[in-house]
């Protein structure tokens, strides 16, 4: 390998580190708004649509998982019946 293509491999990787750590600070970011939902009141989490166990449910999803996402899919599914888990 020569020194250009070492460095711009270097750079490669340390894009998608970057790129990675932005990723999972971000879904962290959302973990932490999620988990403040379960402090929430039911009435609350009625009219907003999902339900406490849902939110906690969420919650613990890795954080590979964007868990605003996989609370509203989950909470629509229940909603409309399609829950197939």
């Amino acid at each position: 390998m020569t020194h250009q293509s070492i460095a711009r491999r270097e750079l490669f990787l340390q894009g998608y580190t970057t790129g990675a750590v932005k990723f999972l600070f971000k879904n962290w970011m959302i973990r932490r708004r999620i988990r403040a939902l379960a402090g929430y009141e039911t009435s609350v989490l009625d009219d907003i649509g999902v339900t406490r166990e849902e939110v906690i449910w969420a919650s613990r999803l890795p954080l590979s998982v964007n868990s605003a996402i996989a609370l509203q899919d989950r909470s629509w599914r229940r909603r409309n019946n399609r829950f197939d888990l």
